[in-house]
């Protein structure tokens, strides 16, 4: 979560490293239980998101969790005995990412929300227990439950002058502070020794918050590349490290520098590989004063909250009753001005942008703010639809190193869709109209769909259609 809002310290890594056992966990990206039934949706729209025009009338043919077909539906034989989705008049993209999630500390009917939504992947950027998030996505991975594929990353890692200060928080009698495993490495021999035990564990990328010394920052990152794990970082450092997979948050705090200065750094980070996720949603919702905010909690006015569980909305208008005391200290409509600013910036310099949303944070809902996301880097950030789009389904999975499993419509990828009712190039809005969702190879109709929405209420019938015409009226 960002730093202003993040009420957390730390664990050392000796916690986390006595429970170091057994080899690395598969990724859900590459295992099922049992196959699921071949599938054919015919006469749809395929919507190329790598930049090609969409091909109206072509037949997407499923087996097992695999894309077997996709040609013209005039001249495709669907299978004998396969079910079949008529897709006339409907648009099918690949599933979508979510690049920066905490769905543990939000609990885990995050995974419905997120599929119900066309959400197909998240990136887990940091629970309170690891073992938690690795349970989740091996159980996922097994099919032992619904949700989309999870990629997790390592306890954080933070510097042991951060680690020393929230220590002595936590320790100051009434403060909200709590523990939960973070990671500050007291020499590059302990970095390393950490690198090798979270590829143990099962990490699938290592998270960085506030880097340590540099030589030990040179040595988790050198040790991160020989074990094949990527590096994503907090951009709370206005200058760029070699190496790093992704960046945060965008760049915090905004950058007071000359515009020529912006366009080095942007293009540094384009000629490095380096991708952004901005997470712009987290932004806006600031921009009204702590009142407000909980005033909308009050009166149902937030999308979504009749899916939200009552130890995160406590946890939320907590949150929003300590933002009350910071009145005054921060400008969110300049950080704001800021932040879409660099990001559009970074756009047109050639950064590789991807939709997050750091699910935890106050009044954003698993499914709802990815979509959100979207808008926002459209009207915001100067994104066209189609550009939005490949931020939440292609760029992630060439970032990721997935792309030749994930992120397109083609055949012998991974069977991770959206049937859409109408053109997402048209409107990005059109994103939020999903029809159906197939989710490694397993059709999610409507009725599933609604189903899964209906398993993850939290309030009662009334209530949740109470909240829904207030959030209509807003």
């Amino acid at each position: 979560m960002i730093s202003i809002i993040h009420r957390t310290t730390a664990l050392l890594a000796a916690l986390l490293l006595a429970a170091c056992t057994g080899g690395r966990t598969p990724s859900a990206a590459s295992s099922s239980s049992s196959l699921p039934p071949a599938l054919a949706i015919t006469n749809v729209t395929v919507v190329d998101v790598a930049g090609g025009p969409s091909r109206p009338g072509e037949t997407v043919v499923v087996s097992g969790n695999r894309i077997t077909h996709v040609g013209p539906a005039a001249g495709t034989t669907v299978p004998r005995g396969v079910r079949v989705v008529d897709g006339t008049g409907k648009y099918v993209i690949p599933g979508m990412w979510d690049m920066h999630s905490h769905v543990v500390g939000y609990g885990p009917t995050a995974l419905e929300l997120y599929l119900a939504h066309g959400i197909t992947g998240i990136r887990d950027m940091g629970a309170e227990r690891f073992a938690d998030a690795r349970a989740l996505r091996d159980s996922i991975a097994a099919g032992q439950r619904p949700g989309p594929r999870m990629r997790i990353a390592s306890p954080v890692v933070e510097n042991q002058r951060w680690l020393a200060w929230t220590q002595r928080m936590s320790q100051q009698a009434g403060t909200p502070w709590r523990l939960y495993e973070r990671f500050g490495a007291g020499s590059p021999q302990d970095a390393e020794r950490w690198v090798d035990s979270v590829v143990a564990l099962g990490a699938d990328h290592i998270k960085v918050r506030n880097w340590p010394d540099t030589a030990i920052s040179r040595a988790l990152m050198a040790r991160a590349r020989q074990r094949g794990l990527q590096v994503a970082a907090h951009a709370n450092e206005p200058f760029p490290r070699t190496g790093v997979s992704s960046y945060e948050h965008g760049i915090w705090p905004p950058l007071r520098v000359s515009d020529a200065a912006r366009d080095s750094l942007w293009r540094h980070f384009a000629a490095n590989g380096a991708s952004v996720v901005p997470t712009l949603v987290t932004w806006p919702i600031r921009l009204d004063s702590p009142d407000t905010l909980l005033a909308k909690l009050a009166e149902g006015r937030v999308a979504g909250l009749c899916y939200v569980p009552a130890d995160a909305l406590r946890e939320w208008r907590d949150q929003l009753a300590e933002l009350k005391q910071e009145k005054g200290q921060i400008d969110w409509r300049e950080v704001y001005r800021g932040e879409v600013r660099n990001v559009a910036e970074m756009h047109r310099a050639g950064v590789p942008l991807m939709t997050g949303t750091d699910i935890g944070a106050p009044l954003l809902v698993p499914g709802f703010s990815l979509h959100d996301e979207l808008a926002l880097l459209v009207r915001d950030a100067g994104m066209t639809p189609p550009q939005a789009l490949q931020a939440a389904t292609l760029t992630p999975a060439r970032v990721m190193g997935l792309a030749d499993s994930l992120g397109t419509v083609e055949a012998g990828k991974l069977a991770d869709l959206v049937l859409l009712d109408a053109d997402p190039l048209a409107d990005i809005a059109n994103t939020r109209r999903v029809h159906a969702v197939v989710a490694n190879g397993r059709l999610l109709d409507r009725a599933a769909l609604d189903r899964l929405l209906f398993g993850a209420r939290k309030g009662t019938p009334e209530a949740c259609a109470r909240e829904g015409a207030a959030a209509a009226g807003t």
